[in-house]
């Protein structure tokens, strides 16, 4: 045998015993008893899930504070940079996700598409694949932009037929983004919506993501279709039918949830991603703490994970106070404004 065969095979056994470990110390806290401690066990010692290696950051440039100002006054020199020290200091990721702009695409759909053009191309440049998130329910201060009950009743339902309407307002960004690009072997898969359900009408916002990914798989995409979700298995249960992959957003990943989430997942035989986690704090101790915890967990699960987010920027959540308003997540950056990596935050490359 050969030495590097046999290195593979020594960390896969490692995995599987970490694997079986971590299904262990949930089984001895009582989140589980009977019949489901042998199945949660077989579960996790089994747990193949095709997206365990995938290490990576959501990205939102520094530059600008929403996802118009981002895409619309494109600053390929920004990507560049950023990305690149995100390689530097974390040289074993792999994959990037990118939060687009309908509103840019809307008011420029010739200048946005180049300027996603490029920005594939830089990623490639620095071996990464991306994840492109297509729209956004998340709003904070100020408002990163995306959907809403109103919009999606009017340009979707009313407007837009349900969005088989001739002039379906939503129909070219997909022909042009995802249809351009449903060969192109640089995105790893599609995210259709960030946090589809935190705001408004669910039975509305179901329907209109399920309009979506037929629509994504109309256009011929040959790579998955999700949509990223953080509240817990109704959410997971809602999308379950839309979602090629599970796209998870477990902040403060508790190894009880990440179990109910594998489980599922083997049940619906499909893979699991966090495509964010890791909660902010302005304290860099403390968010360290966070930091190794929640990737522990979910390296222990078996799931690849993407920190929200890898660079400081103006965008809300991930900025200090002289940038702007903070919440109660603070910052989630890992590299500052200036350049440097937050104190111990390299820690996110012992998993």
């Amino acid at each position: 045998m050969r030495e590097k065969d046999s290195a593979a095979i020594t960390r896969r056994s490692m995995l599987k015993i970490g694997s079986g470990a971590f299904a262990g110390a949930v089984i001895s806290s009582g989140a589980v008893s009977g019949f489901a401690q042998e199945q949660a066990v077989k579960a996790f010692v089994n747990w193949e899930n095709p997206y365990r290696d995938i290490r990576g950051f959501g990205y939102q440039p520094s530059y600008e504070a929403t996802g118009y100002s981002i895409w619309s006054q494109f600053r390929p020199e920004k990507f560049d940079r950023e990305l690149g020290l995100g390689k530097q200091f974390f040289p074993g990721i792999n994959t990037v996700r990118y939060w687009l702009s309908f509103d840019a695409f809307s008011v420029d759909p010739k200048g946005f598409s180049e300027h996603f053009v490029t920005s594939l191309e830089i990623a490639h440049h620095h071996g990464l694949k991306v994840i492109p998130t297509l729209f956004n329910n998340w709003h904070s201060i100020p408002s990163f932009g995306g959907i809403a009950d109103e919009m999606l009743n009017y340009w979707f339902v009313n407007y837009g037929k349900r969005g088989e309407a001739s002039n379906y307002a939503f129909r070219p960004y997909f022909e042009k983004i995802v249809g351009d690009h449903a060969k192109d072997s640089r995105i790893l898969a599609w995210d259709l919506c960030n946090e589809p359900h935190n705001n408004g009408n669910w039975k509305l916002t179901q329907e209109w993501l399920t309009h979506s990914y037929s629509l994504c798989k109309s256009l011929g995409t040959l790579q998955p279709v999700s949509v990223s979700v953080q509240g817990g298995m109704e959410q997971l249960r809602a999308v379950e039918a839309i979602s090629d992959l599970f796209f998870i957003h477990p902040y403060f990943a508790k190894p009880e949830i990440l179990l109910e989430t594998v489980n599922f997942a083997v049940q619906h035989k499909k893979g699991v991603l966090a495509t964010e986690c890791c909660w902010g704090s302005l304290d860099d101790a403390e968010r360290v703490k966070i930091v190794a915890s929640d990737c522990g967990n979910l390296a222990r699960a078996g799931i690849g994970f993407m920190p929200h987010a890898l660079h400081e920027s103006l965008v809300g959540d991930l900025h200090r106070a002289q940038f702007g308003m903070l919440s109660s997540a603070s910052s989630m950056h890992f590299i500052s404004m200036d350049g440097s990596l937050r104190p111990g935050h390299e820690v996110f490359n012992q998993f």
